[in-house]
């Protein structure tokens, strides 16, 4: 009972944080928002990823004096929209429903549907150059952000009562078939990351559309949604390793790039989202898959005090990315292990102790001797807000003065 008063105030003065914020905020890999360092680097993508990972792991926050924009991330706010439809339910609180509402108006405003033709939404609101190069822009719309958002409206849909956000939601469902579905070499559909990503597949992609389907499936009785959901779950299962985890991308190149840290947990939510809709012939394979790699995520990747390994085996540093996906997962297993939920509660305790700033933040990353303190909005505050929220309202835990 103590920790669950605790995990209210903490989502309570964390709310409170970022209301005060205006939700604008820094980003972990928003160097490139910075004139100031896009000159230095003479427009090269090598000086590029420099910035950008420098910017990234930096423990001191040079953004102010590097003049760092900060922004309002658009899958932040679809994050924090599927925070508020889960407090919204649990306390019947009218501020929560203004705060979905702001929220989805904000996602409907952001939608590039003038310029795609169906609603989907880019994830950052600065330019951004990955390590392989590649680049993501306000104007390259992406899955998990679209996934995101569209998870967003389907949950606020119940609530809200509003046809053109879900509408608009089904509309995104289009763009992802329309631009993203594609077939690999060995025949499995799957989702492109973003419009542009055609020569490599990354595995929580799929996993993301999935999950995003889902929440459309619970909604409406749709044979396209339940055919493509069908042969995504197949992707994810065939594309596990025999240890429970999955890697994190494949290129067309034959490289493999292994990445073991929150987007094992992305799958496993995912899995867990399609189970009441799978197929006959694929349920006892799902409920296998969700099982071997919950195992492995749980004694692998997480430590008995509820912290996460960075990208196992690393250990450090801790982020709180990593937290709060542990919360939210292992919050929803509780069928499939009656000690999971006590797990998550763990993660949530060990987080709030050691991560959160006295203000309601919580810090980006924790080394054995030294916190990086930068209160991250969407990386940080943004799913921790969700995490929290998925963790009461899986509990159904009520409020008592």
């Amino acid at each position: 009972m103590k920790s669950e008063k605790i995990i209210w105030e903490s989502i309570a003065s964390l709310n409170q944080w970022v209301k005060d914020q205006g939700y604008y905020g820094w980003d972990p890999y928003d160097a490139l928002n910075s004139k100031i360092i896009q000159k230095l680097c003479f427009e090269s993508p090598y000086l590029e990823i420099l910035a950008t990972q420098m910017n990234k792991y930096s423990i001191i926050n040079f953004r102010p004096f590097l003049r760092v924009e900060k922004g309002v991330d658009v899958k932040g706010m679809a994050l924090f929209a599927q925070a508020y439809s889960k407090m919204y339910t649990l306390t019947n609180d009218e501020n929560y429903k203004h705060d979905l509402l702001n929220c989805m108006l904000f996602l409907k405003e952001k939608s590039l549907v003038s310029i795609y033709g169906h609603n989907c939404w880019a994830g950052h609101y600065y330019k951004y150059r990955s390590a392989d190069k590649s680049i993501l822009s306000p104007k390259i719309p992406d899955v998990i952000t679209t996934s995101n958002v569209i998870k967003a409206a389907a949950e606020s849909y119940t609530i809200l009562k509003r046809n053109d956000i879900i509408e608009m939601a089904k509309d995104g469902y289009e763009f992802l078939i329309n631009f993203l579905l594609d077939k690999s070499k060995d025949g499995y559909t799957y989702l492109k990351y973003d419009t542009l990503s055609n020569d490599i597949i990354v595995i929580n992609a799929s996993a993301e559309g999935l999950q995003a389907i889902c929440k459309l499936m619970s909604l409406f009785n749709n044979r396209n949604m339940k055919e493509t959901a069908y042969n995504l779950a197949e992707f994810l299962i065939k594309n596990q390793n025999t240890d429970g985890s999955w890697i994190y991308s494949k290129y067309n190149n034959g490289k493999v790039r292994t990445q073991l840290d929150f987007h094992q947990g992305f799958i496993i939510g995912s899995l867990l989202e399609y189970l009441p809709f799978a197929a006959s012939s694929q349920r006892d394979r799902i409920i296998s898959s969700i099982q071997n790699g919950s195992k492995f995520y749980k004694e692998k990747q997480f430590l008995e005090d509820g912290r996460c390994h960075f990208r196992y085996p690393k250990l450090y540093p801790i982020d709180v990315h990593n937290q709060a996906q542990g919360i939210i997962i292992f919050s929803k297993l509780k069928n499939f292990n009656e000690n999971y939920p006590n797990f998550a509660q763990k993660i949530a305790n060990w987080t709030i102790s050691n991560m959160k700033d006295e203000q309601g933040c919580f810090y980006y990353q924790k080394y054995s001797f030294v916190t990086n303190k930068i209160p991250h909005m969407r990386w940080g505050q943004a799913w921790m807000m969700l995490a929290l929220a998925t963790y009461l309202k899986e509990q159904g835990c009520v409020l008592h003065d």
